[in-house]
């Protein structure tokens, strides 16, 4: 298992990695989340981002035979469900569509698949109309690159 530390994540990815810590949280503590995810989100325009984001954690959350890792607000490192909601996200807001669902297949059951799919969808084209991209996680940000043979490495 290969440890991201949350500090590393660029600020999209820290924001909703914000975002699903905190409805994780409220709903722990059988509250309602919107409210702070329509605070966390105001600070871009997207508010009403707040919906298919509260659809998402909620179709993974009750696929209860999947195992989930969420981590509390103030832990430094990514869960292995962050990470995998992350990379869907990165997927389908590059078009890797077919890639994305094959995630959401190991994520979440049948019965739910179409919700997270189309929450998923609808969370990306709200970032991605006011400019914000996620990373792929499970992606190194380090290119190497062999200039002398000027190829990837």
């Amino acid at each position: 298992m290969n440890l991201i530390k949350v500090s590393e994540l660029n600020d999209v990815d820290n924001l909703f990695i914000g975002c699903v810590r905190e409805w994780v949280t409220a709903v722990l503590y059988a509250q309602n989340p919107m409210p702070v995810l329509k605070y966390l989100l105001s600070n871009h325009k997207i508010q009403k981002t707040m919906i298919p984001i509260d659809d998402l954690l909620r179709s993974i959350v009750l696929s209860l035979t999947k195992k989930i890792d969420f981590r509390v607000s103030n832990c430094c490192f990514l869960g292995e469900s962050e990470k995998d909601i992350l990379s869907v996200l990165y997927n389908f807001q590059v078009k890797r569509e077919e890639t994305a669902t094959n995630l959401i297949d190991k994520m979440v059951d049948k019965i739910y698949r179409n919700v997270a799919i189309s929450s998923s969808k609808l969370i990306c084209k709200d970032f991605t109309e006011v400019g914000l991209f996620f990373n792929n996680p499970t992606i190194s940000n380090i290119i190497n690159y062999n200039f002398k043979d000027k190829k990837y490495i």
